[in-house]
Formats: structure tokens, C-alpha cells, sequence
């Protein structure tokens, strides 16, 4: 009787087990790609996006390069994406960090209006 037990208590077990890892899926979801070069820039805005207590959850990230300068843009998640809308047309307001490729310093950073 103990070994018919002890079975059972292997086998439930040993399903449990196997049945744990199938409950997730396959693929790990992509949330983003970006070139490494980029996460450089973000680190240098994100003392400015703490300083206004921005939370990026809200937010799509953009890095824009220039010849002198790179922007670091955020706009709300909900925003339009039609040509004609301007400005900050999400929730939450958009928010640009620009900075000098000379030397990494942040030149400026404003709402976008």
C-alpha cells in the first residue's frame, strides 16, 4: 500500500513538474530593438526624465541623430501618428532632451507644446 502511494505521489509530482514550464509560452515577447550606440543617449537624458518625474512606461522612446547634436524624444504611447497632428497630441506630454555629440552634454530639455 505505501509503494502504490508512493507512486502516486512521485507521479503527481513529477506531472506538476513537467506541466510548470509548458504554461509558458514558446517565444519570449520583442518589446524593442535598437542599435547599442543609441542606449548611450538614453542614459545621458534620463537624469532630465527623473528631475521632471517622467514615468516612461507612458512613453515611446525615439533617438534622433543630427550632424552636432542628438535628441532623445518622448511621446505618449496614445499619441496621433497622422501627419497633420502637431505638437504633443497624446495623454501625456512630449518631452525632448537634446544633446551636444561634442561633448555629451545635455543642451537643452523642454515639453514639447
Amino acid at each position: 500500500m505505501r509503494t502504490v502511494i508512493g507512486v502516486l505521489v512521485i507521479a503527481l509530482v513529477s506531472a506538476c513538474a513537467w506541466r510548470g514550464p509548458m504554461a509558458q509560452p514558446k517565444y519570449p515577447k520583442v518589446m524593442a530593438e535598437f542599435p547599442g550606440a543609441s542606449l548611450k543617449w538614453v542614459h545621458i537624458a534620463e537624469p532630465e526624465f527623473r528631475q521632471r518625474e517622467l514615468d516612461l512606461e507612458h512613453y515611446m522612446v525615439s533617438v534622433l541623430e543630427y550632424k552636432e547634436t542628438v535628441d532623445v524624444l518622448l511621446v505618449s504611447v496614445d499619441a496621433s501618428t497622422s501627419p497633420e497632428a502637431r505638437g504633443s497630441s497624446g495623454t501625456f506630454p512630449a518631452f525632448t532632451v537634446e544633446i551636444s555629440r561634442a561633448d555629451d552634454k545635455v543642451i537643452r530639455a523642454y515639453y514639447v507644446r
